[in-house]
């Protein structure tokens, strides 16, 4: 959208004084360009401009300022741009490092002797039966495979609950990879990685749930399923016994750090280890840093609509996260509802708009 027409729009709705509004589209227009109008969800023709103004028009009065000044001094969008950097840091900061303490402790060299280490044969046989598992499409392994060119592409596969018959061809590579490097190790993959791009509550990876109302809480979750599938692949040999797991998250709050680290001991996988790239830290909950906008949340909170078996009830989205994060894909739905909870296609509905419309996993339209 032009200068004068986001002026036009934005000046009908928010009857700003000029100074005061020039100021304020300025900042909006630079954010825009530089981010927001990458948003993957906008529809056909629409930016971000042409999304907020209709956005802010479902408020009334002092509102229309409150949302505004959330937007332009707590909102946090993730670009690509920045995802990719993320990506870019995962092998040498966190794939590396771990491989390079479980050398370190199995031939008592030196954590501090890098070079010994990673010339090491026992480090270069451990790195190429190393297997980086997808936990989901945001987990872009493309973007990883090409950022870490000391992996193989036999390496990585999309799924977080790996079957045999997609790791026994794997693993007649890795005896290919392992014998033109001059390596002497079993034929088997003796360390996973498993990334993905975000978390909020984490408890998607792992959680306590009642498959019942009157039934005991029992353990859900990825981590879960890929326990069992691991066990499996130990059972037909493709995956060494002595074999150590990390999960890696490119963002995740630390709602989301803390959680796991509490449930990984009930799943008996408290062994496991869990790394994030980049921590959101619990200070930038809307219900910390913006009473008003977390209130706002709450009454424009499309009931009859938005709560559903899958999420609940979650005007400060799911599990009371209260994040102001949109990733340039997606909003995820532990943030704040006013985000993401577009309910104008929705028979029966309030009508309310979303400034980032999120595409829903589950949907009651697609069962």
């Amino acid at each position: 959208m032009k200068s004068p027409l986001a002026q036009e729009l934005l000046d009908a709705i928010m009857g700003w004084e000029h100074a005061e509004f020039a100021d304020k589209v300025q900042r909006l227009e630079a954010l825009a360009t530089y981010k927001w109008d990458e948003y993957g969800n906008f529809r056909p023709g629409v930016k971000f401009f042409e999304s907020l103004a209709a956005w802010l028009d479902q408020f009334q009065g002092g509102e229309r300022s409150t949302a505004l000044e959330f937007v332009l001094e707590r909102l946090v969008f993730i670009s690509d741009a920045e995802m990719a950097h993320l990506v870019e840091l995962v092998y040498p900061d966190h794939m590396e490092p771990v491989l390079l303490d479980r050398v370190a402790d199995s031939t008592g060299i030196s954590h501090y002797a890098v070079a010994q280490l990673v010339a090491h044969p026992e480090f270069q046989s451990l790195r190429r039966r190393s297997l980086i598992l997808g936990a989901s499409d945001g987990a872009r392994l493309d973007r990883l495979r090409r950022s870490a060119p000391v992996l193989s592409h036999e390496q990585f596969l999309q799924a977080s609950e790996p079957p045999g018959d997609l790791v026994d061809p794997m693993c007649r590579k890795l005896a290919d990879g392992l014998s033109k490097l001059g390596l002497d190790a079993p034929v088997n993959f003796a360390h996973v990685f498993l990334v993905d791009d975000f978390a909020g509550s984490g408890e998607t990876l792992l959680r306590h749930e009642k498959e019942n109302d009157d039934g005991p809480q029992v353990l859900k979750g990825k981590l879960l399923k890929l326990r069992d599938a691991l066990n499996r692949l130990t059972e037909e040999e493709l995956l060494s016994p002595e074999t150590e797991v990390t999960i890696i998250l490119y963002v995740a709050s630390q709602q989301a750090r803390e959680h796991l680290e509490a449930m990984l001991p009930h799943a008996n996988i408290a062994a496991w280890e869990v790394r994030i790239v980049q921590t959101l830290p619990s200070t930038i909950r809307v219900t910390s840093t913006d009473e008003a906008m977390a209130e706002l949340s709450t009454r424009y909170y499309d009931d009859e609509v938005c709560t559903d078996e899958h999420k609940g009830k979650a005007p400060l989205g799911y599990g009371d996260c209260a994040l102001p994060v949109v990733l340039s894909h997606n909003t995820p739905n532990n943030s704040i509802c006013l985000l993401w909870a577009d309910t104008t296609d929705e028979q029966q509905s309030l009508k309310r708009r979303a400034l980032f419309p999120r595409y829903e996993r589950h949907h009651r339209d697609r069962p």
